[in-house]
């Protein structure tokens, strides 16, 4: 084969095919099985596929490309596949790879890359190789065999024991490892990722969440409209948005060369007017592109933090009211409904068992006076007597005075719990804020925003800087040209952006990072929990034993109002004359079970409330470990405080990767005798600390 049809001439002068793109092929396209002829447009150029080998038997599947651009052409290998027709052959493969046999897909991708590179070779052959996951592993193994070719994997798969010599370096494969893919951290932990041939670099794509894991492993959503983010929060609510997640925007390269930044700086350039355009222009649009976009995570963070913020008096509130019906709830007991103010039941069925105690006191009266009060035919053969028991009514009363004054006690210290004890859950924090979490999470932000828009008016000024100095190169080359041509003194005239002080402020806050939450729960919980015991418990404890002694006397009540009829009926002589001659033992017997019937209702009482605050303190702790996890909520919401979390890892992605392209910036204007180019250097040094700076104080927002 000659030439591609209708493909440009080869550009023997462009470097291999970018890894960004490789990483896209292979992450994203190779799983999509492009057929023959297909284009496929990765950042912003073209790929035709120009072979394919799908529904291999061994259970291989490839692709070959062309970049349309530079003529590049390059195999993408897919991943595992476990629905595609030999899925099953992926599986044995991955299992295989753990061994030191070498798997027949191996073998069958080491000949397809062959078989490529001989039908290509007439138009430069096979210069790169690409795949993810299993496609990986099969990149490494062709790779090691053919150190000519440029090899890129995303996620590998690691080779099978023996493959990989550990006295190579093997400086023709790239492996980029997603920070939150299983595959490749498992294999660190277990320390065989050294079966990975080549270099081995981190790129910060990805959520960290288990659905996410199988887009954390190939770096790709597979959308229908190609959409690489996920949905963060809810539509119309604050805080929501998008982050994105494709793994080729993470891959940070030179501005000036392309080639990726990780493990040392790009080739030394020579920095003249065309480079120094280049790097304007790469501020104006790259970098500002991906710190505009690290501030929008950053937005969605603060949005999320200003939202609880105006909601402080809507969390308490619930949080008052859940504890409120929790404590009310807590027996399901209807007469402990409403203990949590002064009007409620309980007293109110206290006061009632007074009024029943009256009534009762009153038949035991009547019961005395019908005993002293014999018919007259049987009064010369009674022994009088009398059923004293206005002591033990005496004593019952006052017990339940006592009680009924606990209950307004219990009362008044539930709601000193709800109006006091509540709101101080949420207070503390470095500036003893009442709102403490939410309070020192906006106090931290609003350095780091004013810190953001420091960044940005320094990049903004340093790209203009950049553009002037590139500038006042070519006129000033142009403006001495022409003097020594026409012998006449050039123009001094420069103008160049002046360069401001652009110190961020320090922030004293988020010293805990997002572990300020859990710090705040553990010791306001357990404030709470003790000082809520400290106020119930003795008085569940007073009131139970006020209980109880009524439950005692009430027998003794009743015992003494039966023993002493019983002993004017049964045990004395005209006693037992009294039903010959009369109906007097009738009148006793009703006035006695006249006695004891409010008595009857009152001791059913009393046994209620004793037996529910016996629950409750029982209950008690239980109610405390239920309660929590809304606590923890009203703090802050539990998924807002996730989405910050995961905003902020965003932002730091992008921060830490601008950090490592300003790294090289540095490098590549450092060494120069030009004052100019020292003093941009000067600048870039520091718009690489600003942004060290920010990184660290977004990353405190972060709960890693």
């Amino acid at each position: 084969m000659d030439t591609l049809k209708g493909s440009p001439n080869i550009n023997t002068d462009i470097a291999a095919n970018n890894d960004k793109d490789l990483v896209e092929l292979a992450g994203l396209h190779a799983y999509t099985y492009p057929l023959f002829e297909s284009v496929l447009q990765v950042n912003n150029t073209d790929y035709t596929v120009i072979d394919t080998r799908y529904e291999d038997p061994t259970g291989l599947d490839a692709m070959t490309v062309v970049n349309m651009e530079t003529e590049e052409i390059s195999i993408i290998y897919v991943g595992t596949d476990a629905s595609g027709k030999y899925g099953n052959k992926d599986i044995l493969t991955d299992a295989q790879l753990l061994s030191d046999l070498t798997p027949a897909q191996l073998a069958a991708a080491r000949s397809y890359y062959t078989e490529m590179n001989q039908k290509f070779n007439q138009v430069g052959g096979v210069k790169s190789i690409a795949g993810n996951s299993l496609g990986g592993g099969l990149v490494g193994a062709v790779a090691v065999e053919n150190p000519e070719v440029n090899a890129v994997t995303l996620n590998p798969a690691l080779l099978p024991e023996g493959m990989v010599d550990p006295n190579q370096t093997y400086d023709n494969i790239t492996n980029y490892f997603s920070s939150y893919d299983v595959l490749t951290q498992t294999l660190i932990a277990l320390d065989l990722h050294g079966r990975i041939p080549g270099k081995q670099y981190e790129i910060f794509n990805g959520i960290p969440e288990f659905s996410k894991l199988a887009t954390n492993h190939t770096g790709y959503l597979r959308n229908e409209d190609g959409t690489q983010f996920y949905v963060i929060g809810e539509v119309g609510k604050p805080g929501y948005g998008k982050i994105y997640v494709d793994a080729d925007a993470h891959i940070v390269s030179s501005i000036w060369t392309g080639v990726p930044l990780y493990g040392g700086h790009s080739e030394r350039i020579e920095i003249n007017k065309e480079n120094l355009d280049l790097l304007a222009s790469s501020l104006q649009n790259h970098v500002t592109e991906r710190l505009n976009l690290a501030h929008e995570y950053l937005g969605n963070s603060v949005a999320i933090v200003d939202d609880e913020a105006n909601r402080y008096y809507e969390r308490l509130s619930r949080l008052q009211k859940i504890f409120e019906e929790m404590f009310e709830n807590l027996i399901s007991e209807p007469l402990f409904m409403g203990i949590t103010s002064i009007s409620n039941r309980l007293t109110a069925e206290i006061d009632h068992l007074v009024s029943l105690l009256n009534v009762a006191e009153s038949h035991a009266k009547s019961l005395n006076y019908i005993l002293n009060s014999p018919p007259a035919e049987l009064l010369e053969h009674i022994f009088r007597t009398n059923v004293s028991v206005e002591s033990i009514f005496n004593e019952i009363r006052s017990f339940l005075y006592d009680l009924k004054a606990d209950v307004q006690d219990l009362s008044k210290s539930l709601i000193r719990i709800i109006s006091n004890k509540i709101p101080e859950l949420f207070e503390g924090g470095k500036e003893l804020w009442y709102d403490a979490v939410v309070s020192e999470l906006k106090a931290h932000y609003g350095i780091v925003n004013n810190n953001r828009d420091k960044l940005l008016s320094h990049i903004s000024e340093y790209q203009k800087q950049v553009q002037d100095v590139a500038a006042n190169f070519h006129d000033r080359d142009l403006s001495l040209g022409q003097s020594i041509r026409s012998k006449s003194s050039h123009s001094n005239s420069i103008s160049v952006q002046g360069t401001n002080t652009y110190k961020l402020e320090d922030s004293p806050y988020m010293e805990l990072r997002m572990k300020i939450k859990e710090f705040q729960m553990d010791t306001a919980y357990t404030a709470f929990t003790r000082s809520t015991h400290a106020l119930l418990l003795p008085l569940l404890h007073k009131a139970w034993v006020i209980t109880l002694n009524i439950e005692n006397a009430l027998e003794l009540l009743s015992s003494t109002i039966k023993g002493a009829t019983k002993f004017a009926l049964d045990y004395t002589i005209p006693g037992k004359l009294f039903g010959l001659f009369s109906d007097f033992d009738d009148k006793i017997r009703n006035s006695v079970n006249n006695a004891l019937e409010p008595l009857d209702e009152f001791a059913g009482t009393i046994e209620g409330i004793r037996k529910g605050l016996d629950r409750l303190m029982a209950e008690y702790p239980t109610l405390l470990e239920n309660f929590r996890p809304y606590v923890e909520t009203a703090i802050f919401n539990n998924s807002g405080y996730y989405n910050v979390h995961l905003y902020n890892l965003a932002s730091i992605a992008i921060l830490r990767e601008m950090e490592m392209l300003f790294d090289d910036v540095v490098y590549q204007l450092g060494h120069h005798k030009a004052e100019a180019i020292e003093a941009l250097c000067e600048v870039s040094k520091k718009v690489k600390g600003n942004m060290g700076i920010l990184y660290e104080q977004v990353d405190r927002g972060t709960i890693n």
